[in-house]
């Protein structure tokens, strides 16, 4: 895995990293299944809330 960005690197750099540590050890499945739970959340969360 990639050093951690220095803090004047760029948010965007930043931000990827902190997201491949957040998953770091899960399995591909075990990922990908929390990915869609989140989806879905956030879709749920849209429809409320132009309802």
């Amino acid at each position: 895995m990639a050093p951690k960005p220095e803090p004047h690197d760029c948010l965007k750099e930043r931000a990827k990293w902190d997201a491949w540590k957040a998953v770091e050890g899960k399995s591909k499945d075990e990922a990908m299944t929390d990915y869609i739970t989140k989806v879905k959340q956030l879709l749920e969360e849209a429809a409320a809330s132009t309802s």
